[in-house]
């Protein structure tokens, strides 16, 4: 069976209001939330990633001071912390990167599409669908859900795009998928062979290691009954769990390394 090593790179960070992060909680409490790329190196030395990190701050950066004021700015420098420079820091040019799994559609989740010429994305097919055909549209809005990308994934990347079933256990050797949806209607989490077991990434249907440990749903997210069902899953199946926006993460792993 194909395993995975997998390493962990922050490339900006935010502060965020308690209840965004734990469902009508915390109230007036401000938090931190780490943003990740994740490198997944399989054991022949093939290169992929879940997810893409952000493309450029300066773009999303209006969205979020709307949306949670001044204080909770994303706090990235684009000379030091783009995607390009902290891949290639990891001896990856973007070219050789096999795979992208993206666990959403949100900018911080996708926006670098385009940096991976020969990619082929794998999104959830229920989500893909949910985003371009949305119940309401407001469950879209543009940037967080960034046009470009859709229009890229739909057009020019066609062929390179695989929409995952709802149960797809193995998409690639050794790498799977399943929907999960709660923070998003498109959200998936993706499954990692390692050698110490199933890895489990969520995207951002559990934030943080205290959502899954105190059984408390995430409070940014358009369904809470599916974070609870997606919080009950990933506990039965996951040997190593791996929160997206957690400064724990580096405090359990200080070189990014989890596996």
């Amino acid at each position: 069976m194909a395993t995975y090593s997998i390493k962990a790179i922050k490339y900006c960070e935010q502060s965020v209001p308690g209840p965004q992060m734990f469902y009508m909680s915390r109230w007036g409490e401000w938090m931190v939330a780490d943003f990740f790329l994740f490198v997944l190196r399989r054991d022949d030395g093939a290169v992929m990633l879940i997810d893409t990190g952000v493309r450029d701050v300066n773009e999303i950066q209006p969205l979020v001071v709307a949306g949670v004021g001044h204080e909770g700015r994303f706090r990235m420098d684009m000379e030091t912390q783009n995607i390009p420079l902290l891949l290639r820091r990891e001896g990856i040019d973007p070219a050789q990167v096999e795979y992208v799994f993206i666990t959403h559609l949100h900018y911080d989740h996708c926006s670098n599409a385009k940096l991976f010429p020969n990619a082929k994305f794998v999104v959830s097919r229920t989500g893909w669908h949910l985003t371009l055909d949305p119940p309401h549209p407001a469950l879209v809005p543009d940037i967080l859900f960034p046009r470009d990308v859709l229009a890229y994934f739909a057009g020019e990347a066609r062929d390179r795009l695989i929409l995952a079933d709802d149960e797809a256990p193995e998409i690639v050797p050794g790498i799977g998928a399943f929907y999960i949806g709660g923070h998003t209607l498109c959200s998936q989490a993706i499954t990692v062979q390692t050698k110490q077991g199933v890895a489990v990434f969520p995207g951002d249907t559990i934030f943080y290691y205290e959502n899954l440990e105190k059984n408390h749903p995430v409070g940014l997210a358009v369904n809470i009954a599916q974070c609870y069902q997606a919080m009950e899953r990933v506990r039965k199946i996951a040997d190593i769990f791996v929160p997206p926006h957690d400064p724990l993460l580096l405090q359990r792993y200080p070189d990014g390394v989890i596996v």
